[in-house]
């Protein structure tokens, strides 16, 4: 026979008041880190291309 707990808990955001921030004691800018995230993203996009454009400059064809 199974039986149903005894204490049932349920987590809702709602009732959760939101933390307030002071954006003027912020340490970084509020878009920084997208900024960065962005410029990373590229920064590795061109690097593989280099990459792969090395790596098929490298081999030789078949004639």
């Amino acid at each position: 026979r199974v039986t149903a707990p005894l204490y049932e808990w349920e987590y809702y955001l709602d009732y959760l008041d939101p933390v307030f921030v002071d954006e003027s004691q912020l340490k970084y800018h509020k878009y920084s880190i997208v900024i960065i995230l962005w410029v990373s993203l590229a920064a590795f996009v061109g690097f593989l291309f280099l990459i792969l454009n090395l790596m098929s400059l490298s081999v030789e064809l078949p004639k």
